[in-house]
Order: C-alpha cells, then structure tokens, then sequence
C-alpha cells in the first residue's frame, strides 16, 4: 500500500471552490476506483500555509497510476478512465470537479510506502467483481493530522522504536480518543527512516496526549515513548489543520 502526499499550490480565492470540487466529486469518484482520501488541509502552527495538502491511500504504484486523468495531450490516461464500468459509476461526479485543474497553478507529490501491518487505510484496485473502498473516518474540519519523522542511526534501531511505538504508544493514544493512519517509508528517503500520520479530534487532545504520554498512562508507555525519543536521531514534526469534512464521522 502507498500513501501518495500531495502539496497543491492554490490562490487562496480558490480554496473553496478547490475543496467543493474535490469533497463532492473527484474524491468520490476516487472511492469509485477503490482508493481512499484520508486527510486534507493545511499545514499550520508554524508550518507553510501556501499549499493545500492531500493524502491518498493506493494499493500499489499500479493503482495510483490507473487514477491518472492525463493533465495534457502528451500523458497518459489511467486504466480506469478507459473501463467502461468505472466510468458509469463517476459519470455523474466528472461534472463537479472538471474544472478543478483550472484552480492548481502546480501541484507536488511525495509518496510513501505504508507498512500494512501497522496501516488503516482500506484500499483495493477495483474490479468488476469489487465495490467501492469505504468512507474513510475523520474528525471532520477543524482537526489536527499529526506527521513526524524519524530518522535513526540504523534500521535495527528504526525497526525497534517501530515495534515500540505500535506495541506501546499508540494503542494509548488511540485509547484517549486519537486515531492512527499509518506508517510509512518515503519512497525518497533511507531505509533508516521512517514517517508516522496520526489524527486527533482538535489541538486540545494534541497537547494533552499527542506530544507526550498521558500523565495517566502506565509507565510501559511512558519508557516506550522515552526510548524512541533517545534513539532517534531527530524527530520533525509538523501538523495538518484539517480542511473538510469529507468522510465518515469518527
């Protein structure tokens, strides 16, 4: 599975128009190729506010570029813009978002390699014999999307503080009302890396067990989260203030 990070550059005018076109038609149609949208917004609390940010869920590369629309006469068109089943079930969504590449004066992407073990979300390349992927959850407009990367001195070390931050450190989290993406591996980066993409309900659960343990949390946790913090040779972290309400309410 790949988590595509994508930064679009979009005057601000156009933001509204952006994310109408994209929650009430491209996204769907999306779902209708069996992907999943699972987190939209803008950087914030010192991060860049000049993009608009998605994050989108694909089985493999394969199926990213099936999703291809062809931005010019030159690129190619994705599989799924050819299969006549498919496009019944978006015929009625192409209108909504046709104009929305008009908006995007460029767009960058970053993708990542989601470890499935420890990733949520439901993807699959769709197929005559297969339905939509489902609605993914959100907190809805006005949430926080917490991304940090971690580097460390060796994969031995990386695959250790993985092991304790899945086994240790988010389950609480999740227990005080946070919910986990995933976990990936920039397809750019080194293998001693990797990223995490957590959501929290608003700020206020973000400072109060996001950044730190819990002051109620058992201290298996508290000594997990103290080792990754030793271990990692840095930590960058930076918050998506999250711009739609598109998805399942969680």
């Amino acid at each position: 599975m790949i988590l595509v990070q994508r930064h679009f550059h979009v005057a601000k005018a156009n933001r509204t128009s952006f994310e109408r076109m994209s929650s009430g038609g491209l996204w769907p149609a999306m779902r209708e190729m069996g992907v999943q949208m699972v987190a939209y917004g803008t950087w914030g609390f010192a991060g860049t506010g000049d993009v608009v940010v998605t994050h989108t869920a694909y089985a493999d590369f394969d199926h990213w570029y099936a999703t291809r629309r062809g931005y010019s006469a030159s690129e190619k068109v994705g599989a799924f813009y050819n299969d006549p089943d498919i496009l019944n079930a978006i015929n009625h969504l192409m209108p909504i978002y046709t104009e929305r590449d008009a908006l995007i004066d460029y767009s960058e992407a970053y993708p990542f390699l989601l470890d499935e073990e420890y990733s949520r979300p439901n993807v699959h390349y769709r197929t005559s014999d297969t339905g939509p992927s489902p609605l993914p959850p959100t907190f809805g407009r006005g949430s926080i999307m917490e991304e940090i990367n971690y580097e460390f001195g060796s994969d031995a070390v990386a695959n250790e503080c993985k092991q304790q931050l899945t086994e240790f450190v988010w389950p609480e989290i999740e227990r005080n009302g946070g919910r986990v993406i995933g976990l990936g591996t920039s397809a750019l980066a080194n293998n001693n890396t990797f990223t995490t993409f957590i959501s929290y309900p608003s700020f206020r659960e973000y400072v109060e067990y996001g950044r730190v343990p819990h002051m109620n949390s058992e201290s298996s946790v508290h000594e997990a989260w103290q080792s990754i913090r030793q271990s990692s040779q840095s930590m960058n972290r930076r918050l998506l203030i999250v711009g739609s309400d598109y998805g399942t309410n969680s």
